[in-house]
């Protein structure tokens, strides 16, 4: 019973403990903070999917932070250098900070360096080049050839090709596909399809050996062989040829593949000479960007129009399409800056989830102190119980013992014996016939008179009842009894009270302090003490065991 309410009271308050310590924590950052790295790979594409922007920075940095602060498996290593690659992509698309793209850049290629991921190097390379050629391109107005950049996503090519021959798998074949595409572009765009022949011959190997495929790849490199043959329409049919993009391209990104078709289109038709053809692609491709709201793509078809008129001796045009490119320059510029300031705003938030995270990193460690705590305080309390338990077990068996004692006691009518051990008087008197008869007349009364649980029944009231004085009475007592009046008194009281506490009928809705009045006693604290010291037991206890339906008997009956 008192063991169950323990128990009962123990778990209720560790699993307070519990629910008070998770409560504690931020739903919102706990659930990116504790993600899996492949929980983060699938909620940061999800989150690409749905362009949500924001949410996706905000998981990344989450995740890019634990890099260097905790220690962590390889995955979870690989998961920040996805985080870090992913912010220095969006801080060039969406931000136009490319200081700080190619400072997340530069840390995502050191990690993938370090720890050999090379999947991630693939990309990091590829990346980095469209970086170096973003930059080169607003720098020079977009007409600049730069043998940098073609450097690099030469390497980026080779170092993929390498990838796949390590390990043939459909993610290494869309980055060298990817890298070997930009590579081509640019050669077309700026009239060096003399500088690839040796990568269109390596990947067309990889075409055979690897099942490589990409139909962007293909008319590219169909379109470089017409064109290093010296037959330009050829190519310009070749480039009007349908693409079917695969799976892994969303909508941006086959917005930009078209965009750079339609480039090299206007470069092989102007290098045949139909210059009309050549700019009423640039003229509808100008259209569509404006359209979709593409100002970086827009300001390159701009400077190629202008140039375009330029050569053309159309100075009016000209410079209408100079003033338009300076324009959306400026209007780039400006979204540029607004893109910074969403990224001031997003750094202050992302300052606030870094210091969340402190937080929440000490918070768990805090949860760790107190679940290690509450163990031991469980494990001490658990065996404190365990030997109250086993106490209480012992006792139980003694107090049963008692009890069994003192009911068998209640049922002796033949022979009135003190219920507990009183101490013999050492006398050598012996009893004469009118004492023997005095200590019958004493033991009627005491037997039968309510008298005796009045608080002031006396030795006086006794003499008187018996018709003796107190002298003869107190001898009697002595002798026959073997012990004095108040001993005698508190016996045939304290018996009666067995009785009452024992009979729930008549009694039951008696207090112990009720009892103990009823049977003479002023103070309770005097009767437990009598009570105790005469059956072994606390009334209490004694109630308890007889309403437990223990040995009870039928007090009346004779």
């Amino acid at each position: 019973m008192k063991f169950k309410r323990y128990i009962i009271i123990l778990i209720a308050v560790m699993s307070a403990l519990t629910g008070f310590a998770r409560a504690a924590d931020n739903r919102t950052f706990h659930k990116f903070f504790n993600l899996t790295p492949v929980e983060f790979v699938d909620k940061l594409n999800d989150y690409v999917l749905r362009n949500q922007i924001d949410s996706a920075m905000l998981c990344a940095n989450i995740q890019a932070s634990k890099y260097g602060k905790e220690k962590l498996t390889t995955e979870e290593i690989r998961a920040c250098c996805t985080a870090f690659r992913y912010m220095g992509l969006e801080y060039l698309r969406s931000y136009y900070n490319y200081q700080i793209a190619a400072e997340c850049y530069l840390k995502a290629t050191q990690i993938a360096d370090k720890y050999g991921f090379e999947s991630l190097q693939n990309n990091l390379a590829i990346e980095k080049a469209i970086l170096t050629a973003t930059q080169n391109e607003l720098e020079n107005n977009f007409v600049v050839y730069n043998n940098q950049v073609m450097d690099d996503f030469k390497k980026a090519f080779y170092h993929s090709l390498n990838q796949l021959k390590s390990e043939d798998s459909e993610i290494n074949k869309n980055i060298m596909e990817s890298t070997l595409s930009n590579l081509l572009y640019l050669a077309l765009k700026f009239d060096k399809t003399n500088d690839v022949i040796g990568e269109i011959q390596t990947y067309r190997e990889a075409q055979n050996r690897f099942g490589v495929s990409c139909n962007v790849d293909k008319v590219l490199c169909e379109a470089i062989d017409s064109y290093n043959d010296g037959n330009y329409e050829k190519a310009a049919v070749v480039l009007q040829t349908p693409i079917t993009y695969s799976a892994i391209f969303n909508e941006k990104d086959i917005i930009q593949i078209q965009g750079m078709i339609k480039i090299v289109q206007y470069a092989v038709l102007l290098k045949s000479g139909k210059r009309t053809e050549a700019l009423k692609i640039l003229l509808e491709q100008e259209q569509f960007l404006r359209d979709n709201e593409m100002p970086f793509e827009l300001l390159e078809v701009l400077q190629l129009i202008k140039r375009h008129y330029e050569v053309e001796g159309n100075m009016t045009f000209a410079d209408k399409y100079s003033l338009l490119y300076f324009t959306t320059k400026d209007e780039f510029i400006n979204k540029s800056r607004l893109g910074k300031m969403d990224q001031a705003k997003l750094n202050l938030e992302l300052e606030e989830t870094r210091e969340r995270i402190r937080e929440m990193s000490y918070r768990q460690q805090m949860q760790t102190i107190l679940l290690w705590s509450a163990i031991i305080i469980t494990l001490l309390a658990l065996t404190i119980l365990g030997v109250l338990y086993a106490n209480y077990r012992k006792t139980k068996r003694t107090n049963r013992l008692l009890y069994e004692k003192n009911v068998a006691l209640l049922n002796d009518k033949k022979q009135l014996r003190p219920i507990a051990e009183i101490p013999k008087k050492t006398t050598k008197d012996e009893l004469s016939p009118a004492d023997v008869e005095l200590l019958d007349k004493i033991t009627a009364v005491m037997e039968s008179s309510p008298e005796v649980f009045n608080e002031a029944f006396s030795l006086n009231r006794l003499a008187e009842l018996v018709s003796s004085n107190t002298k003869y009475v107190s001898r009697a007592i002595n002798i026959g009894k073997q012990c004095n009046f108040s001993v005698l008194l508190n016996e045939y009281r304290i018996k009666e009270a067995c009785r009452r506490l024992m009979d729930t009928e008549n009694y039951g809705n008696y207090t112990i302090e009720g009892i103990a009045n009823s049977v003479g006693y002023k103070s309770r604290s005097n009767f437990a003490s009598i009570f105790k010291e005469s059956v072994g037991l606390t009334p209490s206890a004694f109630q308890r065991m007889s309403r437990d339906g223990e040995n009870v008997i039928d007090l009346y009956k004779e």
